[in-house]
């Protein structure tokens, strides 16, 4: 099983962070993710938070445009055409639960995406892929909120805050 780790904290309910430039929550850790700010080909497209995103589709096995599964060398913080049509197939996946397959994560996506968060003991939740079908991927995303509120994802070794407005991870050079 390869995985991906995230960083964040508990405490105070969930508040909308896009302005603060980074992810960020408290209390129930199933509802940080409502309130977060966009991430698209046009918003926030060159970002640690949209390397978050892409970890999320890399956990699931969600399928590129030639078919295949996202890779570990996809999660580049950068949110384009590729990611933008993964989105959108992801999306279309969950069309039952209200998602729009529109390629643009917003609050819903976000939101429907932390459902598959689940606690790993003290202030960690992993984020276990799974395929079209339910079945487990093997893959998996680990986040750990600091005490603060503030989300961070490791990606291999390298732990950097999910910003909105930066691209910091040693990957996306």
């Amino acid at each position: 099983m390869t995985a991906v780790v995230m960083t964040g904290s508990a405490g105070s309910p969930a508040q909308a962070s896009e302005a603060q430039g980074v992810v960020s929550g408290g209390g129930y850790y199933k509802n940080d993710w409502d309130d977060e700010g966009i991430v698209s080909t046009s918003s926030h497209s060159r970002s640690n938070v949209a390397a978050m995103w892409q970890a999320v589709l890399w956990a699931d096995k969600s399928l590129k445009p030639d078919g295949e599964p996202m890779s570990l060398a996809d999660i580049d913080c950068v949110f384009g055409a590729q990611t933008q049509y993964t989105t959108k197939r992801w999306q279309h996946r969950y069309a039952a639960a209200g998602l729009v397959a529109d390629g643009i994560v917003g609050p819903k996506t976000l939101s429907y995406a932390a459902r598959k968060l689940d606690e790993a003991g003290g202030n960690r939740y992993v984020y276990q892929g799974l395929t079209a079908d339910f079945e487990p991927t093997g893959r998996s995303v680990m986040f750990v909120r600091s005490s603060s509120g503030v989300w961070s994802m490791y990606r291999g070794d390298d732990l950097r805050t999910l910003y909105y407005n930066a691209a910091t991870f040693t990957a996306c050079g």
